[in-house]
């Protein structure tokens, strides 16, 4: 039997992320709040991520995304 894997860190499974152009880019409040640029690639990753709480899809559409066009 496979081991659970942990989570791994994107934007895409953080908390504070909002869709922006799905599924590449998405919308991140915490950057917003500090006056940075909001607008970051899904599959990037700040020191301030924090795990969601909800299920989402941002993660495995970009991955999918980006394999596709390599």
């Amino acid at each position: 039997m496979k081991k659970p894997e942990g989570k791994r860190r994107f934007c895409g499974n953080c908390g504070n992320h909002n869709a922006y152009d799905y599924p590449d880019r998405v919308f991140c409040t915490k950057r917003y709040a500090k006056d940075e640029e909001p607008v970051v690639d899904t599959l990037w990753c700040c020191g301030q991520w924090n795990p969601s709480s909800q299920e989402c899809y941002c993660v495995e559409e970009a991955t999918a995304n980006k394999q596709n066009t390599e």
